[in-house]
């Protein structure tokens, strides 16, 4: 459920609509240095205009990064699935190999808890009771 959140999707596209404005923008400036005068380049506004799009694009490699990360995570979880479907009508019986397969680690936490983080990042902790 984690992995449907796609917030940055709608984003992605308002980014991509900004960066055009500002790239139709900025040759609009630079035609008038060719019909006009040199010194009527607003080279404020230009300098602006760059470092936003310089943003703008840092914020797409980001949400780029983030998408890859996401499908990985759902690419690992879908090998999870299928080695636990594959196991649906067997025995339970303890597999080593199985376990390694599922599993990443196990964190102990304190003598009251332990963190298990399943292949994929899945992270679950649970308490252990006194015995």
């Amino acid at each position: 459920m984690g992995l449907k959140n796609d917030d940055g999707e709608d984003n992605r596209l308002d980014i991509q609509i900004r960066m055009a404005e500002i790239d139709a923008e900025f040759k609009a400036m630079l035609q008038a240095i060719a019909t006009d005068t040199v010194e009527e380049f607003d080279e404020q506004r230009a300098t602006a205009l760059m470092a936003e799009k310089n943003n703008l694009e840092q914020l797409l490699a980001q949400y780029d990064n983030a998408q890859q990360e996401k499908e990985n995570a759902e690419s690992r979880l879908d090998e999870i699935f299928t080695i636990l479907a594959g196991m649906e009508n067997h025995p339970m019986v303890y597999d080593d190999r199985l376990v390694r397969q599922v599993l990443e680690c196990v964190v102990v936490e304190s003598k009251e808890k332990i963190k298990v983080i399943f292949a994929g990042g899945l992270e679950v902790e649970q308490a252990i009771e006194d015995m």
